[in-house]
């Protein structure tokens, strides 16, 4: 599995310009920033790992990226989630669905992190939620060469990037690796949650992303109509299919300050589709309930 250089294109939406990086192309199984995020995991050899271990949401698009890196490592996936409901027990899928095909052996528990350390030994890498660690460093430095090389071949005056953030840890080395601002927002939490994330990653505060917001709180895995309206423009309009979950919240923050910043934007699509079946059933079961 080698990447080769994402995608780059110029859209339109609401009468603006916007440039969009299509990590959601980088191949088909995997993608994204998990793609970036997971390169070191990928492409060096472990040869004393036999298995992988983490922790998240049930529905989490690192969750099933690890699923993808461990059956092509030949290592066994084990992943601890604090719920599943018995709706999706029952009718598995999106990330889910994909990652339990690949062989994941998930695990119910209420102290999810704790009992991820447990299992931590000579032959197990652990990975932590949201792949928020300084392995991803690596992953993320090529993205950045490869949005230089973008900018330089469509000749973009006076750039900036933005791009939502869970753990804010693709935001982070991208502002490292680049000159010019890194914009983002939280969709999990609020700004001192974000901040307590970069602080996780590294205690260097010479490069951090800029935080913007939005005057309405969208808690986070809640169903709002308003994204859900947004996510339908922008595929209609863009042609262009966005995750459902981090995607609706950051263009909402995004194209609320835009006005307000200077120069030519960039998003960066940083995939997790798979996961919109299971946020379509919700917002299908959410509208019959209306």
């Amino acid at each position: 599995m080698n990447f080769t250089a994402s995608p780059f294109e110029k859209c339109f939406f609401e009468d603006k310009t916007f440039y969009i990086k299509r990590d959601d192309l980088l191949d088909p199984h995997f993608s994204g920033n998990k793609a970036r995020k997971f390169y070191h995991f990928l492409t060096h050899d472990f040869p004393h790992i036999k298995r992988v271990v983490s922790y998240g949401s049930n529905q989490s698009n690192a969750m099933y990226s690890l699923s993808v890196l461990a059956l092509k490592k030949g290592w066994e996936f084990i992943y601890f989630c604090d719920h599943i409901p018995r709706f999706l027990k029952e009718n598995p899928m999106g990330n889910f669905k994909y990652a339990l095909q690949n062989g994941m052996t998930i695990i119910e528990s209420k102290e999810r992190y704790a009992d991820s350390l447990k299992l931590i030994d000579e032959i197990t890498l652990h990975v932590e939620e949201g792949g928020r660690q300084n392995e991803a460093e690596e992953g993320i430095e090529i993205l950045a060469e490869e949005l230089m090389a973008d900018i330089k071949k469509y000749n973009i005056l006076n750039p900036y990037i933005f791009l939502p953030s869970g753990t804010g840890t693709t935001a982070l080395f991208l502002q490292k690796y680049l000159p010019f601002k890194v914009f983002t927002c939280s969709c999990v939490g609020d700004d001192s949650y974000l901040q307590k994330q970069w602080e996780m990653i590294t205690a260097c505060q010479d490069f951090l992303p800029t935080i913007l917001t939005s005057k309405k709180k969208h808690h986070y895995g809640k169903l709002y109509v308003e994204l859900y309206v947004i996510w339908k423009r922008l595929k209609e309009e863009m042609g262009i299919e966005f995750d459902l979950m981090y995607d609706p919240v950051g263009w909402n923050v995004f194209l609320e300050n835009v006005e307000a910043l200077e120069g030519t934007p960039i998003y960066i699509h940083q995939g997790g589709i798979l996961g919109n079946t299971s946020m379509l059933e919700r917002y299908a079961r959410k509208a019959n309930m209306l």
